[in-house]
């Protein structure tokens, strides 16, 4: 590279930056190259997902916006409240940032994250007029994604079609990164490896932010007398929705209820979504005294809630994409507190949990599997628990985002200096 600040765009439609959004990953990559000399701005939406905000409300295009230290070009969006106005809403990133992007200086590099497959194809059209590499940065193995979790048919036309694009986007993107550890497994399994080669493919997990744990754990605090007591904790942080199937877990701790666990062992849920409510009744009605929904937490307090818990939970529908690896940011959170962690995902080739010894996997939809697994916990003395802390502690340290930006900064000026 010469001597000139190499400018990188990093389109990312769902990025946010720590203060307005949960998803950090987009963010941490560029406070990290900004801090290594590089020039960066992130193209978001302007419409923060999950929320009401909408941060151009005219019929401005884009609007410029310094967050958290890193500089944002927020591209207007409309607000929605469906699955299809978020579509809409991706389309109207698409030809807006498509309509704004020659008013800022010409970049080195484009990174586009999925799952915004549009961000995609902006992201490869804009580097082919500037004649510079696009990364494609795949976070959502999708549609995969959309068929496993919401019961889509693999032969629906339209999932066919996305298909397709989702093949030319990996063959048009100039390096591809994954957040699965097998994604080339994916690949082979369509049989695109004949126009997708091997080279191209790089893994790098999402991973968790250890300072900023750090900071929120000491700086971020709660008091409630449900996480402040001596009951052995089991404890959930996430959407409570279908693909975490946690109905599963109430029924798990039915059972322990039943077993006569209800005042040892307490299940805290921190999280919302469409389920909870409907599994809250579900717990009045049936008297499972041992789970308690805490609703929406701010992503700050988490490092100190999951310091109150003795064993965290990692629940997902079975799924096809979980064969592929695990790239699932409450893992590493988990982790990061020291916590053991009990799962029903399969592992697969690609496990983090059992090759590092990190806690245990259950099968899938299996309550009794599940009460079995937690019971193990309970019973663990101060010794045996302890092993399992120290090796989830020094697991997250090879999965800190300041390790794997530095892996992104490499991938970033090899691409660069192909073009110097």
């Amino acid at each position: 590279m010469n001597d000139k600040e190499p400018v990188v765009w990093i389109l990312s439609y769902f990025a946010g930056g720590p203060s307005y959004c949960p998803r950090v990953p987009d963010y941490s990559l560029a406070e990290y190259l900004k801090r290594n000399g590089y020039e960066v701005k992130i193209f978001a939406g302007s419409a923060l997902h999950n929320t009401d905000t909408n941060f151009i409300t005219d019929r401005t295009r884009y609007l410029e916006k310094m967050v958290d230290g890193v500089p944002f070009v927020y591209i207007k969006s409309r607000s929605y409240k469906s699955k299809k106005g978020e579509t809409l809403s991706f389309f109207d990133y698409y030809f807006n940032l498509l309509k704004v992007y020659k008013k800022f200086s010409a970049p080195d590099i484009i990174i586009s994250a999925m799952p915004q497959p549009l961000a995609c194809l902006a992201g490869i059209k804009i580097a082919k007029k500037f004649k510079i590499p696009c990364i494609a940065y795949v976070v959502d193995l999708w549609p995969l994604s959309i068929v496993e979790y919401a019961d889509f048919s693999d032969r629906n036309p339209i999932i066919q079609t996305m298909y397709m694009f989702e093949k030319w986007v990996y063959k048009k993107s100039s390096q591809l990164v994954f957040t699965w550890e097998g994604a080339y497994d994916y690949i082979i399994d369509k049989k695109w490896d004949n126009v997708i080669p091997k080279n191209k493919f790089h893994y790098i997990n999402i991973g968790v932010d250890l300072k900023t744990f750090e900071y929120n754990l000491s700086n971020y605090r709660i008091s409630d007398e449900d996480i402040d007591s001596d009951v052995f904790t089991v404890m959930y942080c996430g959407s409570v929705r279908q693909a975490n199937d946690i109905g599963t877990v109430v029924e798990c701790a039915k059972k322990l209820c039943g077993e006569g666990y209800a005042d040892k062992i307490r299940f805290i849920i921190y999280g919302d979504g469409p389920d909870r409510q409907i599994l809250s009744d579900k717990c009045a009605r049936e008297g499972i005294s041992n789970v308690v929904f805490k609703g929406y937490i701010d992503k700050k307090y988490i490092p100190y809630v999951l310091s109150k818990s003795d064993l965290n939970i990692l629940n997902l529908k079975a799924a096809a994409t979980q064969k592929y690896g695990n790239s699932s940011n409450k893992l590493f959170e988990y982790l990061a507190s020291g916590n053991p962690v009990i799962a029903n995902i399969d592992e697969g080739k690609y496990p983090i949990i059992t090759r590092y010894g990190c806690g245990k996997v259950v099968e899938a939809g299996s309550i009794d599997e599940y009460a079995d697994g937690i019971k193990y916990f309970y019973e663990l003395n101060n010794e045996q628990m302890g092993k399992y802390r120290e090796n989830a502690k020094n697991t997250v340290k090879i999965f800190d985002t300041e390790k794997l930006n530095s892996e992104w900064e490499a991938i970033i000026k090899k691409e660069i200096c192909k073009i110097v």
